[in-house]
């Protein structure tokens, strides 16, 4: 009898899990903080407006049409930072997610899940998952006021910044109008107004060699590299309480971590829910995903790319573009001995 040794759904979208987003029911482009707003359903709902643009740069959710991972290793441990008590319960090396798509579907792998060697009669409360550092995405969207214009990923800064060292000065173009240097893919909202704001503590990949109005329509939307250990130095600034990752601040549980000395991985953690106690004899456990959005629901409401666009003197120009979550969740459950297997 052929053994299924590992089954994940395909959708396993970046590597941030959250609950089914809420989609604006008015939306537009400036912030609104309980919900989603989409730069389709925005140009639907005639939701631009200039003034919007008041601290100078705003951005909302693209559709992805490529977005993929790779995962190497998922361990089971607890979220205690002084006690994680991690066990290996996978390792492999052709575990590889499509995530973009309209249709959910599975993926097997030949290496097993084995929880044999996991201390027995224990809580475990939490998932610590490497993967790759980068994942592969392309993205489109309307304009926000626009709807017969297109912005797309392009490859003019799609490929790896392999500056490892991750010294954000030499990777992060955050100075002038933030394209003062074209050596450098990131950009910083920030460096487009001094006041700051929320997007101040995120980094978006450029588009173009400086901010643009100009329709990709007639172009393909190019798979862009996109660096997770990069993106979390504005945010993951705790590196005091968990050792070995850099942790959002006051949440211990929001971090990104070190990877036995790989400098393309990463290790994320993810809480387990409900939590998971094996038994005497228990040598393997099912793992699924469950997408609770994708690109399938609705023409104007997706996640998995955010645009961030300018108001250079009332001209709404493309600025960059970020990967964001897809909203799911990893569970563990059916905790057994392969007897018949």
């Amino acid at each position: 009898m052929k053994r299924i040794l590992l089954i994940i759904g395909v959708l396993f979208i970046s590597w941030s899990f959250a609950a089914e987003p809420v989609f604006c029911s008015s939306p537009t482009i400036a912030n609104q903080s309980e919900c989603t707003s989409t730069c389709a359903a925005i140009a639907d709902a005639g939701g631009y407006d200039v003034s919007d643009l008041t601290s100078g740069y705003e951005s909302c959710e693209g559709k992805v049409t490529t977005k993929k991972i790779s995962i190497y290793k998922i361990e089971i441990g607890k979220l205690d930072v002084s006690n994680p008590s991690r066990c290996i319960i996978w390792e492999g090396d052709d575990l590889t997610i499509e995530i973009a798509g309209n249709a959910a579907s599975s993926l097997a792998s030949k290496y097993p899940i084995d929880v044999s060697s996991c201390q027995k009669g224990f809580e475990y409360d939490a998932f610590f998952i490497t993967m790759s550092r980068y994942e592969q995405f392309a993205a489109e969207s309307v304009f926000p006021n626009d709807a017969s214009k297109m912005v797309r990923t392009t490859s003019t800064y799609a490929a790896k910044d392999t500056d490892n060292n991750n010294v954000e000065a030499n990777w992060l173009d955050s100075t002038s109008n933030g394209f003062s240097d074209n050596s450098k893919f990131y950009t910083l909202p920030d460096a487009w107004n001094s006041g700051g704001g929320w997007r101040a503590n995120y980094a978006y990949k450029k588009i173009s060699n400086a901010s643009s109005s100009a329709d990709l329509t007639s172009q393909n939307s190019v798979a862009m590299y996109w660096d997770f250990v990069k993106d979390s130095k504005k945010w993951a600034t705790d590196t005091a309480t968990r050792n070995g990752f850099n942790c959002k601040a006051s949440d211990s549980t929001d971090c990104i971590g070190e990877s036995d000395g790989y400098n393309d991985r990463l290790v994320i953690i993810e809480a387990i829910s409900p939590t998971l106690t094996l038994r005497d004899g228990d040598e393997t456990l099912d793992l699924e995903y469950t997408q609770y959005y994708s690109n399938r629901n609705s023409t104007n409401n997706h996640v998995g790319a955010e645009f961030l666009w300018y108001n250079n003197g009332g001209t709404l120009e493309y600025v960059g573009v970020k990967s964001t979550n897809g909203f799911g969740s990893l569970s563990a459950s059916n905790s057994r001995s392969n007897k018949g297997l």
